[in-house]
């Protein structure tokens, strides 16, 4: 099973939304372990732009030379991320719990109403082999959902709560004076 947490994002234009790419129905702490993966997630271009992402290391390390990124980045409007393990299935099969983060994906916020929501959704094509690079059956795939919510304006938030305080304080130094 494959998904994106969490489900449900709020967010505004200008906002970073980070999704987490989980991987969840193998071995706990044995076979079936994950050796490999290759994940396209589909977005709309018009409303988000893709940020970046980062390989956890639960395959390996990819800076240690456990793991290799084969992930074949943006194309505006869908991500691929990749990685297959260099790692034995009796190193992967200590490694890995029966669910974990794949990748974090962030996407900038550009151009979403108020009320308005977008999809991410992963592709049919989703590729999951073992150790020994048979292939893992994908039963399910999640999708994530970012919606539009109001902005609050900073500036007037701050002005409405300064007014509050030099009431408060005000009506404090009255009540005192005439006591």
């Amino acid at each position: 099973m494959l998904g994106l947490q969490p489900g449900n994002t709020l967010a505004v234009n200008g906002d970073t939304v980070s999704l987490e790419l989980m991987v969840s129905g193998l071995g706990n702490f044995g076979p079936d372990s994950l050796g490999a993966f290759d994940i396209s997630v589909a977005y709309d271009a018009a409303v988000l732009s893709f940020a970046g992402y980062s390989l956890q290391n639960l395959l390996g390390n990819v800076g240690l030379l456990e793991a290799i990124d084969a992930s074949g980045g943006d194309s505006g409007g869908t991500v691929n991320v990749a990685e297959v393990s260099l790692l034995s299935a009796v190193g992967l099969n200590n490694l890995q719990p029966g669910e974990f983060v794949l990748a974090s994906l962030s996407f900038n916020v550009l151009n979403l109403g108020v009320g308005a929501t977008t999809a991410l959704t992963i592709g049919q094509d989703a590729l999951l082999a073992d150790a020994a690079g048979s292939r893992l059956r994908v039963t399910g795939t999640g999708s994530a959902t970012i919606s539009g919510r109001t902005a609050i304006p900073l500036p007037g938030t701050l002005l409405l709560l300064l007014g509050g305080l030099l009431s408060w304080r005000a009506s404090h130094r009255l009540t005192r004076s005439c006591s």
